[in-house]
């Protein structure tokens, strides 16, 4: 479970006691977090650390920052009620945990595990500067209930496809790390220099307690009650609210992957029939969470690049038109404008719609994957570096899957099977609203009069489509097929 250097015994801390500085990097909460947890089962004196910037970029109000923000609110709160507190440093990572080691004389830094390739080389340097003062810097086994060296194939590699993975993952399922015991109290030390209260820090006054571990937990147990047992049929429909909505939660760890897990794992036991199918297509999605986790961790690579590495060469567009109408929802194709409308107004997005989007600006507009991996990033409230590039890479044909590049989503058809009322593309797309559901995913095949009468004429109050799906999906097929360095044909 530990990873780092050995702790040292004894301590410069209080009457003798150890002092472990916990940095809560992926870590806003204060039950089932390992790092916390075994500080506090140690006996240690506890100085529960963020870091946090103040400076223009980070000062700019987004959906993500404001979530952000009330997730720490709440992780303050819990922490007071158990006798602690968030020791918040003003800087980046590498000057704030060496100097939280030196203000409170600590022997150690316990964290959370990271598996990107710019986390690793942080923690080294942290590392570096923590020995040097003495201390040891520790990580945990937190993210993920199984990391990319536990699971491996009979020859010892590591899996490149998911169902081989998701079988080999079933086996261990006995050793599926528990749920850690409740904590009652948290003994910490006094306030030391560099240390400032959360409610001091720029940005964070009048932030209420919302979005948190406390919200997490409700929503967990509302997902049990009702969305868990048809979360089978009702996943794919974006109209309908018939997913977790759990990601946000998990992404900046304001919830634990092994709560989620013993959570469904009860309601599966109480489930029969057609419920429990609902739930095990469910539990196969915390699958594809643990297995997009293994393949950054054994082949970091794809954090700067496709998996299939000869697909870097594809011949990708550089139309900054087509993006930009792309970001803003203004292609022309409702459920792809619906989808990216409602990443601008509420930071998420359905998963189905994910799919559709990403094969749109990868296989529609032809532009490289990771222009859309780094919007996401930047936008997406429950953004991971995992996940949003294995999703992307998946859609894209890049990545681990069986059935590569020639998957091309036909945005209409998806639209029309997923949303066949137009649920979802009326609630993000309202110029749309009083078109018929015959036309919702094809405005443009109403007549210039049915247009006047739903009050949306084309290319005056809706865009017509900037592409012509049939037609780029054949240009697809070609750049594919012959990667390499020469000039986009559009």
């Amino acid at each position: 479970m530990k990873q780092g250097s050995t702790c040292r015994e004894g301590g410069w801390g209080e009457e003798g006691r150890r002092t472990v500085v916990v940095w809560m990097r992926r870590g806003l909460r204060v039950q089932d977090l390992t790092p916390l947890w075994t500080a506090v089962k140690e006996g240690a004196s506890v100085v529960p650390v963020v870091c946090l910037r103040d400076d223009a970029p980070t000062r700019k109000q987004t959906l993500r920052r404001e979530f952000m923000r009330e997730a720490l609110i709440d992780c303050d709160a819990s922490l007071r009620s158990l006798g602690s507190r968030l020791f918040v440093r003003s800087g980046t990572p590498e000057a704030e945990i060496p100097a939280a080691v030196q203000a409170h004389r600590a022997d150690a830094v316990y964290a959370v595990r990271v598996y990107d390739p710019a986390g690793i080389a942080r923690d080294g340097r942290i590392a570096e500067a923590v020995n040097a003062i003495g201390a040891a810097f520790v990580t945990f086994k937190d993210t993920v209930l199984f990391e990319g060296n536990e699971i491996r194939s009979g020859s010892g590699a590591p899996y490149r496809v998911f169902t081989p993975y998701m079988n080999a993952w079933l086996g261990y399922r006995d050793e599926v790390p528990p749920v850690l015991p409740l904590l009652r109290n948290i003994p910490s030390p006094e306030v030391r220099g560099g240390d400032l209260a959360l409610s001091r820090f720029p940005g964070m006054k009048g932030v209420r307690r919302g979005r948190g571990e406390t919200m997490a937990r409700h929503r967990l147990r509302a997902f049990l009650d009702d969305g868990l047992r048809r979360y089978g049929e009702r996943r794919d429909f974006p109209g309908e609210e018939g997913t977790s909505r759990l990601s946000p939660y998990l992404a900046v760890g304001a919830l634990s992957i092994r709560t989620v897990l013993k959570a469904v794992r009860k309601g599966r036991q109480r489930a029969t029939g057609p419920a429990r199918a609902g739930i095990d297509c469910y539990l196969k999605e915390l699958l594809w969470r643990e297995f997009y986790y293994q393949v950054l961790h054994n082949f970091p690579h794809v954090a700067g690049g496709a998996f299939r590495e000869e697909l870097n060469d594809v011949s990708w567009s550089r139309n900054r038109r087509h993006f930009a109408a792309w970001c803003q929802g203004r292609t022309g194709y409702p459920i792809v404008d619906a989808a990216m409308r409602q990443l601008q107004q509420e930071g998420w997005m359905h998963n189905r719609a994910r799919m559709i989007v990403a094969s749109f600006l990868t296989k529609d507009l032809h532009i490289n994957w990771q222009w859309g991996e780094r919007y996401f990033l930047d936008h997406l409230i429950d953004a991971d570096i995992a996940l949003n590039n294995g999703g992307w890479q998946w859609t894209a044909g890049t990545g681990t899957d069986a059935s590569p590049w020639f998957r091309i989503f036909n945005p209409v058809l998806q639209g029309e099977k997923f949303d066949p009322d137009g649920l979802y593309v009326r609630r993000y797309v309202p110029e749309l609203a009083r078109v018929p559901a015959r036309a919702v995913h094809r405005p443009w095949v109403l007549t210039g009069a049915e247009q006047r009468d739903a009050g949306c004429v084309l290319r005056k109050d809706y865009p017509g489509p900037i592409v012509n799906h049939n037609e780029e999906r054949k240009v697809t097929l070609a750049l594919y097929r012959n990667p390499g360095p020469r000039r986009h044909p559009r």
